[in-house]
């Protein structure tokens, strides 16, 4: 058996190379791999949910039939099997400090782990972004056990 000392020393050694890295400019990206166990009758999926403020950075808001528009262009073409939208007010403080409260909507869109999907969502956003001159779209990605 090692002796606590050797033991240590061995962590020490693993932060050393780790520091040295994150010093001389290597990119390390630390992610956590998560198994989610899914029933026999369930398979694996991605859960993203997204966050569309409705007030317009200057003044105005979008309003339904704007984003009916963007709602069927962008997300049902992008996610023809299903989603759901949901009514909602949030609250966020943008860059400039100033926290405001606003009517909202959040999408809920359950798919398959995979780049063509990623990059639909990735668009949805950015397209949302753009249109509507927000500062951001808050997004979550979560696997999640699928049945119907």
């Amino acid at each position: 058996m090692a002796s606590p000392c050797a033991r240590s020393s061995g962590f020490r050694a693993a932060v050393a190379i780790a520091l040295s890295l994150a010093v001389s400019g290597c990119a390390v990206e630390w992610t956590r791999e998560h198994k989610l166990y899914c029933r026999m009758d369930e398979t694996l999926g991605v859960r993203e949910t997204l966050y569309f403020g409705r007030s317009i950075p200057g003044g105005g808001m979008v309003d339904d039939a704007s984003w009916k528009r963007f709602e069927d262009d962008a997300i049902a073409n992008a996610f023809p099997t299903g989603f759901t939208v949901l009514e909602a007010r949030g609250a966020w403080r943008g860059a400039d400090g100033v926290t405001i409260s606003e009517p909202s909507r959040v999408i809920a869109i359950v798919h398959a782990d995979d780049a063509a999907s990623d990059a639909a969502i990735r668009e949805i956003v950015k397209r949302y972004r753009s249109e509507f001159h927000q500062e951001a779209v808050l997004r979550e990605h979560a696997a999640v056990c699928i049945s119907f």
